[in-house]
C-alpha cells in the first residue's frame, strides 16, 4: 500500500487539498479548493487495500466505475462530479473530484433532531428517489443506499439533498464505461456492503437488481421516522436471520415506534425478503409512499383532538428539493410555547400519535409555538400587515403587504418590492386569494425572491382548521374572526395571521 495523505498538496495542478474529512474501506475523502474556479470541492482518493490481496483489482475497478457512473448521471439530486485523474505515485492511484456537500448527512440530521414526521420524510425521500430513478434507467444499481450516503449541500441560504457514494454500484451489462467485474468471492463481496442496510440477496451474494435499492430505501425511510435502524449491529449471521423473518419483523419493529399504519404497510412491502415479492421499482415505492403519507394526514383532520406542543425543541427541517431556487433555509432552533400549562400533565400522558392530532390554538396570547417540527409565529394583522425581512421574515428577500377581507378567510397580497405570481400564472402587482394557493414573489429582474403557500383553511362554524402537512392546527372562531396561514416550507417559520383579541405582534 502507498500513503494517500495529501493534506497540503495539490493534484492536477488545480486542486489544493486542505483537510481530510472521512475515511472508508476503499477511499479517503478530502476537502479541497478548486484554485481556478475558487470553489470548495471534495476529493475522493482510492486507498486502503494491499495490491497483492485477492480482489484488489475488482475493488479498484469499482472505485473507478463510481467516477464514470457519476459522469453519466444528470439528476440535480445526484452529487456532481467535476474531474477524474490519477496520482503521480507508483500505483497511479485513481481519484475524482466532486461537489463539496457541506450540509452534513441525513444520518447526522436525524441523530441531531430526532424522528421526522412522515411528511418531512417524504419531502427528502422524493428527490432522492428521483435520483435513483435516473440511475436505474441508466442501468446503474446503487447497492449502498443508507442515511450516511444521503447528503445536504448548501446553496446560499438553502439546503439541497444529494445522493452520493456510487462506489459499489453495479452496472447492468454495459450501462457505463469501465464497468467493474463482479469476481469477488462471497466473503469479500459481502464485505463491501453495509450490513444494516443491504438486501437479503446481497448478504447471500446472489444476483442483485433494482429492488435491492428499494429495500434499502425502505429501511432508510424507517430510520428517518424512528431514529432507529431496523437491523442494528454487525453480527452478519444474526442480521441474516432477522431478514429471514421478512416484512412482519420490519412492520412490528417500526410499529413499536409509532409509525402510521399506512406508512408501515409501504415500508414492509418494500422490505420483503424475496425480491420478487417487493415493490418492484422506485417509481412504485415513491408513489405508494406518497399516497400513504397523504392518507395519514387526511386521517388527521377527522380527529380534532386538543393537545399541547409541550417541550418540543426540535428545529424545523430542511427543504429537500431538486433545485436550489426552491430549497429552503437551513434548519434553525425554535422555541416552543405552552398554551395551557395547567393541562400539561394530562396532555403529556396521551398515547395518541402526533400524526392523528390537531392542535387547537385557543390561547392567542403567545408569540409562537412549535408543532410537528415547525415554528409557527402568531401575527396580529388588524386590517393589513407588511411582511418581509425587516418585519422578521427570516431568510426572505420579498416584502409584501397582506390585507384581510371581511368575507370569509379571503386575503389580498400586494408586492412592495416585487411582483406576485399565483400558481403558474402571470406576474402582477397583487393578488386576491379565495382559496389555498402557491404564491411566488419575483423581482423586476425576474429573480425569484421567495415562495409562500397560503392556506385559508376550512370552517365548520366552530373552528377554522388548517391541514398543514406535519403541523395540523385549528383556531376557534370565538378567538379570531379571521385567520390565514402563510407556509414558508420546512426549515423556515410558518406565520399564523389572525384578526382577533389578545395576540402580541
Amino acid at each position: 500500500m502507498v500513503s494517500t495523505e495529501l493534506v497540503g498538496q495539490r493534484v492536477m495542478d488545480r486542486y489544493a487539498i486542505t483537510e481530510r474529512v472521512a475515511r472508508g474501506g476503499m477511499s479517503v475523502v478530502y476537502r479541497g479548493e478548486d484554485e481556478r474556479l475558487r470553489r470548495p470541492v471534495c476529493v475522493k482518493v482510492f486507498c486502503g487495500l494491499d495490491p497483492s490481496r485477492p480482489g484488489y483489482r475488482t475493488v479498484h475497478e469499482h472505485f473507478v466505475q463510481e467516477a464514470f457512473a457519476l459522469s453519466a448521471l444528470r439528476h440535480p439530486n445526484t452529487i456532481r462530479i467535476f474531474d477524474f485523474g490519477y496520482l503521480e505515485d507508483e500505483l497511479a492511484t485513481p481519484f475524482f473530484v466532486v461537489e463539496y456537500a457541506d450540509g452534513g448527512t441525513l444520518k447526522e440530521f436525524v441523530r441531531k433532531h430526532g424522528p421526522l414526521t412522515s411528511h418531512e420524510t417524504f419531502e427528502i425521500i422524493e428527490p432522492i428517489a428521483g435520483a435513483l430513478r435516473e440511475a436505474h434507467a441508466a442501468g446503474i444499481i446503487h447497492r449502498d443506499i443508507k442515511p450516511s450516503n444521503i447528503l445536504f449541500s448548501r446553496a446560499g441560504p438553502s439546503l439541497v439533498v444529494k445522493l452520493a457514494d456510487f462506489s459499489i454500484a453495479k452496472a447492468v451489462e454495459d450501462a457505463i464505461p469501465n464497468r467493474a467485474d463482479d469476481t469477488l468471492n462471497s466473503a469479500d463481496k459481502v464485505g463491501l456492503y453495509s450490513l444494516g442496510w443491504a438486501a437479503p440477496e446481497q448478504l447471500r451474494s446472489e444476483r442483485v437488481g433494482t429492488s435491492a435499492d428499494v429495500f434499502a430505501l425502505g429501511l432508510t425511510v424507517a430510520y428517518m421516522l424512528t431514529c432507529k435502524m431496523v437491523y442494528p449491529g454487525d453480527d452478519i449471521l444474526q442480521l441474516f436471520e432477522l431478514r429471514r423473518l421478512g416484512d412482519s419483523y420490519v412492520r412490528r419493529t417500526i410499529a413499536e415506534q409509532g409509525v402510521d399504519e399506512d406508512v408501515q404497510r409501504v415500508i414492509a412491502h418494500a422490505c420483503r425478503e424475496n425480491p420478487e415479492d417487493r415493490i418492484q421499482s422506485i417509481e412504485q415505492f415513491v408513489e405508494q409512499l406518497r399516497e400513504s403519507v397523504h392518507e395519514s394526514w387526511r386521517n388527521v383532520t377527522s380527529k380534532q383532538a386538543r393537545w399541547l406542543p409541550g417541550s418540543s425543541t426540535r428545529p424545523a427541517q430542511p427543504m429537500a428539493t431538486s433545485a436550489p431556487a426552491a430549497a429552503q433555509a437551513p434548519a434553525v432552533p425554535a422555541t416552543s410555547g405552552s398554551l395551557h400549562p395547567t393541562q400539561a400533565a394530562s396532555q403529556s400522558s396521551s398515547a395518541m400519535p402526533m400524526a392523528s392530532r390537531v392542535l387547537v390554538v385557543d390561547n392567542l396570547a403567545i408569540p409562537e409555538i412549535v408543532v410537528g417540527g415547525r415554528r409557527i409565529r402568531l401575527v396580529e394583522i388588524g386590517s393589513e400587515r407588511t411582511i418581509g425581512a425587516d418585519e422578521g421574515l427570516v431568510g426572505s428577500l420579498a416584502r409584501f403587504r397582506v390585507t384581510s377581507r371581511e368575507l370569509g378567510g379571503h386575503l389580498h397580497v400586494k408586492g412592495l418590492n416585487c411582483f406576485v405570481i399565483r400558481g403558474s400564472g402571470r406576474p402582477s402587482s397583487g393578488a386576491e386569494l379565495d382559496r389555498d394557493e402557491d404564491i411566488t414573489f419575483i423581482a423586476p429582474s425576474r429573480e425569484v425572491l421567495d415562495r409562500v403557500t397560503v392556506h385559508l383553511g376550512t370552517s365548520d362554524g366552530v373552528l377554522r382548521t388548517f391541514a398543514l402537512p406535519g403541523a395540523p392546527l385549528a383556531v376557534p372562531l370565538a378567538c379570531a374572526d379571521w385567520a390565514v396561514v402563510l407556509d414558508l416550507g420546512p426549515g423556515r417559520e410558518t406565520l399564523l395571521l389572525v384578526r382577533g383579541h389578545g395576540v402580541r405582534a
